[in-house]
């Protein structure tokens, strides 16, 4: 007798609080596998490596997951990188996730995703702080996007077990256009030069035209 598939949760959450590729440590993964596109607002509960809960510790997201800023295209993922203040806020290994709301929006399923990267003076992409010049973002899409940026400073890492926590989060003043099927580089003042380390976006309600 075959067993039966189980189906897909409509939105499953993944969490990984040390990264082993090198890339953000504390980061968020929510996957739509409805038939349509939200913006989703997160709640969160950290635990420890004990799976006991933190309740002095504040968490939010630097992409807006805990303020329902995101938007989640139907079919795609949102990935935020969390942030925790408060007593035991170094402690944490593990998220507890509830949904606590998801508003419906009219987006496109993307066909693919939406990059926005560090690059140096020649438009080459670095993970130098400091050569980050600026911003260069690429839309594959056959339709336009907006997406908001924000810039992120990490600490210094004190054990490789230890996740690296962000420090500081600046989003730019203005959200940017995408056209369908092209690219954009946005050039930051000099002194952000060696202050981030990375850079985080997401999509928002579509302002193009």
């Amino acid at each position: 007798m075959r067993r039966r598939q189980r189906p897909p949760q409509p939105f499953a959450v993944s969490y990984v609080p040390i990264a082993a590729d090198g890339s953000l440590d504390q980061c968020l993964t929510i996957t739509n596998n409805t038939e349509v596109s939200v913006m989703p607002t997160l709640r969160f509960r950290p635990h420890n490596m004990y799976g006991m809960e933190l309740p002095h510790v504040t968490t939010r997201g630097v992409n807006g997951s805990h303020a329902g800023c995101a938007v989640l295209p139907v079919g795609g993922s949102l990935r935020d990188i969390l942030r925790f203040d408060g007593q035991g806020s170094d402690q944490v290994r593990h998220v507890q996730v509830e949904l606590a709301g998801a508003e419906e929006i009219d987006h496109p399923a993307l066909e693919h995703d939406v990059t926005a990267v560090m690059i140096d003076l020649d438009q080459k992409a670095t993970a130098d702080p400091d050569q980050f010049w600026g911003i260069g973002i690429v839309n594959a899409n056959p339709f336009g996007v907006t997406l908001r940026i924000s810039l992120v400073a990490l600490e210094e890492r004190v054990r490789r077990d230890q996740p690296r926590q962000v420090t500081e989060a600046v989003t730019l003043q203005e959200d940017i256009d995408m056209a369908s099927e092209s690219n954009h580089v946005v050039w930051l003042p000099d002194d952000v030069r060696g202050q981030f380390h990375d850079v985080v976006h997401h999509l928002v309600p579509p302002t193009y035209a």
